[in-house]
């Protein structure tokens, strides 16, 4: 995983000129008004506001029952998909104006089926079984209608929810375990919609709580500047020091990004498009410019406190509260970037850099922390948020209404501090700040509109496979094939999670095989949380493991560089990946806060690294094959040995091994470099 670049090559940057870059990519200008944009577009702007202000009502006051709300929520993302998709299509050609129309004519029509619906909420819920034929209709109309968005956003995951409909049906036509009695169509729109389960089930009402508020939230920081003022914080901080490793501050910024958006697909799209050139630009390869982005961006869906909405949905499935699941998530994540980091030092050690030019007061550490800390509005409301989602152990939704809320009042004093600090006008200020808020809320809209679709529909998926009985016999199948082997029945599930999440979003797939594959853990003496987390990690590693590998195409594509030796590079680099979930299976410390957990984490850590040196052949400079072997020995004993003492002891070896062999000093570390 080298590069042919040389330190020599390297180009040589101004720490300016960089935030200059970052701040193109991420900060956005807005110099004509709204009222200059098309009506459809001005439309799109009055929902996102009602959809803001609803959203944060119920937030606040929780009035009326979950499954209502998530009706509400769904006419409104589907009204929004089809304004949006009414802005995209190309009223120049006679087929751009027929779709203008079509997709006009779904807004209106996906709000009547959903409106009557939710007016006779009460009545519905109290009919215990027995339904009037027009709400069955009507629930036929809306499953019609999501399937027919989700069609646009996923072909994939189209045919899976088409699938739980067949295999509905014609259950006793299956052969093996798949064979069930079969559902009637009437049971199958019912089961999926007016028994307020299905496609009006759990996996709505936490997309129209839980992930909404937090899209929201991301789409004002977005909006508001918060991408580029943390890139540039990242920035700033790692140009302590003469050479910056640009590939560290892209770790940084998928991280980021990765754990908000919930796919590690979109996340490469989207932060691979700025991170992949800048670090082609700095002498990376574009192989592994590639790889570093997908792997950060599959980290990223891993990173408390959103965990890319992995944290709420496994809220919702086992018995662990939210705050439970972050905290035990907090050690693995932040063994995953700190390996990664490791990785891509020594991967790139001595061979790709950028120089930059800094003056004394911007190498000064009370300087670089006063560039970070100043931006008091966005530590301020990730603190405030923490404390009511840790601390308090508040419902998610409403730690999320404190935080925007929080978040849009520190950015108005800042805007009226800058004013009074700058003497600029006050006016064009003002409407600067409301400009970036509405953009900020039609950006969080549109954000949700997606993940509601696929969460819906996965809804129907998931209640297919419980009502027909599949699930629950898959589940026993794994245990007997496994007949009480722990090791094999880690490896299937394994297998079945890379499996079933290829292709698919965080949240869908993890969907997926919480279902198929957690409960055959459960099953065999695994804990609950550990099981999940087990299987949570696979579905997102499915994203760089070939043949599909859906992060690496993408990022592939950026860098233009080849899918397989892009894979290859990808799967070595992200190893930890593979390695955390049996790692925190045979060291639970690492998910159950204890005076363990620190002991359990530097002893799989030393494992990693010595890994990471396996994996990359490198050290200082490149070390013989022998010992990589060697190293790889050591990493598998320091993180599998089942005594404590047996892992100490490797660990210790491991050091005295790094420090023998090369200077550990030159090797560039984060934070433990020399200029």
């Amino acid at each position: 995983m080298g590069t042919d670049n040389t330190p020599d090559e390297a180009s040589t940057r101004t720490l300016e000129d960089i935030e200059q870059t970052i701040d193109e990519k991420f900060r956005d200008h807005y110099d004509e008004s709204l009222l200059t944009k098309g009506p459809i577009d001005v439309l799109i702007y009055a929902i996102a506001i009602v959809f803001f202000a609803y959203h944060m009502w119920f937030a606040y006051t929780f009035a009326i029952p979950a499954s209502r709300h998530g009706i509400i929520h769904l006419a409104m993302v589907l009204v929004l998909w089809g304004l949006f998709r009414m802005v995209d299509a190309d009223r120049s050609t006679i087929r751009g104006k027929v779709e203008t129309v079509g997709y006009g004519l779904y807004s209106i029509v996906s709000v009547v089926p959903l409106y009557v619906i939710q007016a006779n909420y009460d009545m519905i819920v109290q009919a215990a079984g027995i339904y009037p034929d027009r709400f069955v209709y009507l629930g036929a109309l809306v499953i019609g209608l999501v399937l027919f968005a989700l069609l646009h956003i996923s072909k994939l995951i189209s045919a899976i929810a088409a699938s739980g409909l067949v295999y509905s049906y014609f259950g006793p036509m299956m052969p093996g375990i798949l064979q069930h009695r079969g559902l009637t169509p009437l049971r199958i729109i019912t089961m999926n919609t007016v028994e307020m389960q299905g496609l009006f089930g759990a996996l709505l009402q936490i997309s129209a709580t839980w992930v909404v508020i937090f899209l929201i939230l991301a789409g004002l920081m977005e909006k508001y500047g918060g991408m580029a003022t943390f890139i540039k914080g990242m920035t700033r901080i790692a140009a302590k020091r003469k050479h910056i490793e640009i590939g560290q501050v892209a770790v940084a910024a998928s991280m980021f990004m990765g754990s908000i958006n919930g796919s590690t697909a979109a996340n490469t799209a989207t932060t691979g498009a700025f991170t992949i050139p800048l670090m082609k630009e700095n002498g990376y390869r574009a192989k592994i410019a590639a790889s570093i982005e997908a792997v950060a961006s599959c980290g990223g869906q891993v990173l408390p406190p959103i965990m890319g909405a992995g944290a709420f949905l496994m809220a919702e499935l086992i018995e662990p509260n939210y705050s439970d699941i972050v905290v035990g998530a907090v050690a693995p994540a932040v063994l995953f970037f700190l390996t990664v980091a490791v990785s891509i030092s020594l991967a790139t050690s001595n061979s790709v850099s950028t120089t930059i030019t800094v003056n004394e007061e911007g190498r000064s550490s009370v300087r670089r922390l006063f560039d970070v800390f100043r931006h008091y509005e966005y530590i301020g409301m990730f603190v405030v948020l923490l404390y009511y989602l840790v601390v308090v152990g508040a419902d998610p939704m409403f730690a999320g209404f404190i935080a925007i809320g929080l978040l849009m009042i520190l950015r108005l004093f800042r805007v009226g501090t800058d004013v009074v600090r700058t003497d600029e006008a006050a006016g064009p200020a003002g409407r600067q700040y409301l400009r970036e808020t509405v953009e900020g809320l039609r950006r969080g809209a549109e954000a949700t509109i997606d993940i509601t679709i696929l969460l819906a529909s996965l809804g129907i998926v998931i209640r297919a496979l419980t009502v027909t009985g599949f699930a629950q016999q898959l589940s026993s199948f794994l245990v007997t094939i496994a007949a009480g082997r722990m090791v094999v029945m880690l490896l299937l599930a394994m297998v079945a999670a890379i499996a079933f999440g290829m292709g698919m979003s965080t949240t869908a797939a993890y969907m997926i095989v919480a279902v198929l594959v957690a409960p055959s853990l459960v099953q065999i003496g695994i804990p609950e949380f550990t099981a999940h987390m087990f299987v949570f990690y696979f579905a997102i590693v499915s994203n760089i493991t070939p043949p599909i590998a859906l992060s690496v195409i993408i990022g592939q594509g950026i860098a233009g560089s080849k899918f397989w030796e892009t894979a290859f590079e990808s799967l070595k680099l992200g190893f930890p990946m593979f390695l955390l979930p049996f790692a925190f299976m045979y060291n639970q410390a690492l998910l159950y806060p204890s005076l363990m957990t620190f002991v359990s984490f530097l002893l799989v850590f030393s494992g990693f690294v010595a890994f990471s040196i396996a994996f990359t052949g490198r050290l200082s400079e490149r070390v013989s094959a022998p010992v990589r072997l060697g190293f790889f020995a050591l990493g598998a004993g320091a993180v599998f040995a089942p005594m404590v003492i047996a892992q100490a002891v490797l660990a210790v070896v491991i050091a005295l091994s790094i420090v023998y062999l090369g200077d550990f000093a030159t090797v560039r570390f984060p934070r433990l470099s020399r200029s």
